[in-house]
């Protein structure tokens, strides 16, 4: 449920630790130029270039093909090579690392660009990342050196890490990009609520483009979340306690649960729309979610 102003802040400390990892381990590495992969390493070129006497910056914006696992690596403005005389080790930037499809590609496009003659030149700095990516990413021939804040356990089956970050990580950085008139400016408040200005207050708090975790139907009448837990049985557990919830407060959510992932709707169907009963126990789904 962080904000994005929180979860910028946690990549900033993150970060931090992981310069001075870095410095540790590399004390040449005083000059870098930082190639941080778009959207979401942004934050962290910005807590690290102030640790540096100097920096310089080359973006990289990574994508998947529609339908396939190839990876585009894009490069707005000017490549990292042929490098200028003054910049210094090449070092990635990325926040969460799952498959290391995207970083594996990037590294490849570095070592085909210099030629071949950037062999273990290049330091990768993450936030999060599963065993096995990192092995894959170390593996690359340009790349010297990995170093990592946190370890996930694993990547699963569906390409999410484990423990699992409940969303897209560049909408918890950013807030969730506005939709225009696919969105409703408010949600709707059942007729009859006492407090309406207090119930679409909690809603919007809930919302991911306002740092929460739930969406709001496309009519504005629910408020909606899809979890994936590490495992069934946690899953499981999940939806007992709601299930509990709901017939403490006789409040019934629309939910769905294959294996590890819940998908869960909150609304009142009458009269239509949202009450104080969808936000509170929207709350308590979020608790539930906690370690």
């Amino acid at each position: 449920t962080a904000t994005p102003q929180a979860m910028q802040s946690t990549i900033h400390g993150l970060t931090a630790a992981l310069v001075a990892a870095a410095k540790a381990h590399d004390p040449a590495l005083t000059t870098p130029t930082m190639v941080p992969i778009l959207r979401g390493a942004l934050p962290m070129f910005v807590a690290a270039a102030s640790l540096f006497a100097a920096t310089t910056c080359v973006l990289a914006r990574c994508s998947k093909k529609k339908g396939t696992q190839d990876v585009v690596v894009e490069w707005p403005g000017r490549r990292p090579f042929p490098a200028a005389a003054d910049e210094g080790k090449l070092v990635v930037l990325d926040t969460l690392v799952a498959t290391g499809d995207t970083l594996v590609a990037l590294c490849e496009e570095l070592w085909a660009m210099s030629s071949g003659r950037a062999e273990r030149s290049v330091a990768v700095l993450c936030c999060y990342a599963a065993p096995e990516a990192l092995e894959r990413v170390a593996a690359c021939p340009v790349v010297e050196y990995v170093i990592v804040a946190a370890r996930a356990e694993r990547c699963d089956d569906a390409g999410y890490l484990v423990p699992y970050t409940h969303g897209d990580i560049g909408d918890k950085i950013y807030g969730a990009a506005w939709k225009g008139a696919e969105q409703p400016a408010r949600p709707v408040v059942a007729e009859g609520e006492e407090d309406v200005e207090g119930v679409a207050s909690g809603v919007e708090g809930l919302l991911v483009r306002n740092g929460g975790l739930w969406t709001l139907t496309d009519d504005g009448l629910g408020i909606e979340r899809e979890i994936r837990f590490p495992s069934f049985k946690k899953a499981w557990a999940f939806m007992q306690r709601v299930a509990e919830a709901a017939a403490t407060y006789r409040h019934h959510p629309e939910w769905s649960n294959v294996y590890n992932k819940v998908s869960i709707r909150w609304t009142t169907h009458q009269p239509k729309g949202l009450t104080r009963l969808d936000v509170q126990l929207a709350q308590l789904c979020d608790s539930y979610c906690e370690p």
